[in-house]
């Protein structure tokens, strides 16, 4: 899963981006209001973590203007302050979850899945399925269920086969597998994509997957398919 961290407190946005890098999850940060908007009107992050108090815009107005564009992803607001109204504020804008510093990186991720799992978007066991092929997100690995066998993916096969089994049964643009996995901003090229797409086939043949394939649409991208 992708995320942004939109914090102007470099210390704390430091411990935050290792931390959620060390459970696996792709992480950006920016730390000024208008650089967060920015970010976040691309709709390539699947959670933003939201500091209220910030430079050049707060972060409620951030969060009112991400809504306003319907960008749905989930956001927690990260504040010093405890007041109820600026929790009422946070949420009547459309945060997901709110959190008072300092707060334990242990609560945070539970948060995250908390919020994650309102909209279906991360099993209680860490697995994602389809046909006979599952991907554990916390250990990074592919297996298959009738053989058994199982492989570690490296980090950019991760969050590809993570977002294609995310999003199973829908056709993914090259475009949008590429600001996903590289970024809005990379310089990734599109064959990239392709060049990642024959990994995850090549794993998905080693631990012998039959039961779904991730199949390309000519002019169009990939889509992955179970019952194939």
């Amino acid at each position: 899963m992708r995320v942004l961290i939109v914090e102007d407190e470099y210390a704390l946005a430091d411990v935050l981006k290792a931390t959620l890098q060390n459970e696996n999850y792709t992480v950006d940060v920016e730390f000024d209001g208008e650089a967060g908007l920015e970010q976040g009107l691309t709709g390539i992050y699947d959670i933003i973590l939201l500091d209220v108090m910030m430079p050049k815009m707060n972060g409620f107005k951030v969060l009112e203007n991400l809504r306003r564009e319907k960008i749905s992803s989930h956001i927690v607001m990260l504040t010093a302050k405890s007041e109820l109204d600026d929790k009422v504020t946070g949420l009547d804008y459309g945060a997901d979850d709110y959190m008072t510093k300092p707060f334990e990186t242990r609560e945070l991720l539970a948060r995250l899945r908390a919020v994650s799992r309102r909209k279906g978007e991360i099993a209680e066991s860490h697995v994602l399925t389809s046909g006979d092929m599952e991907l554990n997100v916390k250990s990074c690995e592919l297996s298959c269920t009738a053989t058994g066998k199982s492989i570690k993916l490296g980090a950019k096969e991760f969050l590809l086969a993570e977002y294609l089994l995310r999003n199973q049964g829908q056709v993914l643009s090259r475009e949008q597998i590429a600001e996903k996995i590289w970024g809005f901003d990379s310089e990734a090229e599109y064959n990239n994509v392709e060049v990642y797409i024959s990994f995850i086939r090549k794993k998905m043949n080693f631990v012998g997957v039959k039961q779904c394939a991730v199949r390309a649409i000519r002019g169009i991208g990939y889509i992955l398919e179970a019952g194939k």
